[in-house]
């Protein structure tokens, strides 16, 4: 296999550890360009933007996940309780954190860096948020996945503005979805007749296929009552288990991967990715498995990002010894080689310098403490 290199490398310390799921590519200033944010189990959220440190924020628990609008996750203790925080919002240029989601079971929007506080779930560690309209109506809903082999599903409802203009409202607990085995990675895909449907991995490159139907028609607090809460349907895809080496190895799965030449609007052959730790790595569309590789490496993230330029994804799998492998659909494959071992991983569109267009990068964090990104 062609191994390949990286034109630009950048390396920053970092306080902390992160978790595996703790990394996120998005544009949380409303400039249009992308910015990066790291979360600490130290509870420190690092916001990059090109190849410095913007902003820093401290006070927000154990983050476990993030998701790319700005959502983080964290697990605290208060009074031997622990608590999961859910802080949703943008960061401007000042600092603000928008809108926050933890202790006291109430919604605050603050201007401040120091305030995090004020609506808690009460729930064992998350390790996986995903945003996504998984029902189809066209909002955006947050999905859990949690260590006690738990998905749950919430809905914001908001309430209307006060004098001051400021929005206040509350998390709705829509589903919660109780799988067999340890959940790998939840992600967001579509059946063949184009509808949104949950893909939860389970052990053995094995996954659950959730599929939801919203039947909430106004986005108020008043009208939600527990029978509007969507009707869903789960089922089991064992895909090739009964070839796999180790039925109980770890699996990650990516959705919503686009087959060459198909249009932006067609969501009715979509494909997804599936990864094990023992390197196996499948591309499967419905249920049919389209192609399956074995590499020699343990990988255990999975992404999707335009490397060619072609308008086509490519699938980048990393392993835990910094071996990544960048694949397009037809099975072509080169690699790179990180020479250290990885702690997490992820990809995305990116630029060092503001006044450029940003390119293709990817971005590991290390056992030694360090960001590095290569572009």
């Amino acid at each position: 296999m062609r191994a390949v290199c990286f034109v630009n490398r950048l390396e920053i310390d970092l306080s902390g550890n992160v978790f595996s799921n703790a990394l996120a590519f998005g544009d949380v200033d409303n400039d249009g360009q992308n910015e990066f944010i790291v979360g600490e189990t130290s509870g420190e959220l690092v916001v990059f933007k090109g190849g410095n440190i913007w902003q820093q924020l401290s006070g927000l628990g154990m983050i476990t996940a993030l998701a790319n609008a700005l959502v983080v996750l964290s697990l605290t203790a208060e009074d031997g309780e622990s608590e999961v925080r859910i802080s949703v919002g943008d960061l401007t240029e000042v600092g603000y954190v928008s809108l926050t989601l933890a202790p006291k079971r109430k919604t605050a929007l603050y201007k401040s860096l120091g305030n995090y506080g004020n609506t808690a779930l009460w729930y064992v560690v998350p390790q996986v948020v995903l945003l996504g309209d998984i029902d189809g109506d066209g909002n955006l809903e947050l999905v859990l996945g949690l260590t006690d082999r738990v998905v749950r599903s919430y809905r914001w409802i908001h309430d209307s503005p006060d004098d001051d203009g400021q929005v206040s409202g509350k998390l709705v607990g829509l589903n919660k979805w109780e799988c067999a085995n340890q959940i790998g990675t939840v992600t967001l895909n579509y059946s063949p007749d184009g509808t949104p449907c949950l893909l939860v991995s389970q052990p053995g490159g094995t996954f659950m296929k959730i599929s939801c139907c919203s039947e909430i028609k106004d986005d108020t607090t008043d009208n939600v009552s527990t029978e509007d809460l969507g009707v869903t349907s789960v089922d089991y895809h064992p895909l090739l288990s009964s070839r796999m080496r180790n039925p109980n190895v770890s699996t990650e799965i990516l959705g919503c991967i686009r087959p060459p030449g198909a249009a932006k609007e067609d969501r009715t052959t979509m494909r997804y990715a599936v990864a094990t730790l023992d390197g196996t790595l499948m591309l499967v569309q419905g249920q049919d498995v389209l192609w399956s590789m074995q590499v020699d490496h343990q990988l255990f993230a999975l992404t999707k990002i335009d490397v060619t330029g072609d308008g086509t994804e490519e699938i980048v799998a990393c392993s835990w010894d910094g071996q990544t492998y960048i694949l397009d659909q037809e099975k072509r494959s080169v690699r790179f080689q990180l020479e250290e071992s990885v702690r997490s991983f992820c990809s995305g569109y990116y630029a060092l310098d503001p006044s450029k267009e940003a390119a293709p990068c990817f971005i590991y964090t290390t056992f030694s403490n360090k960001v590095s990104l290569h572009l």
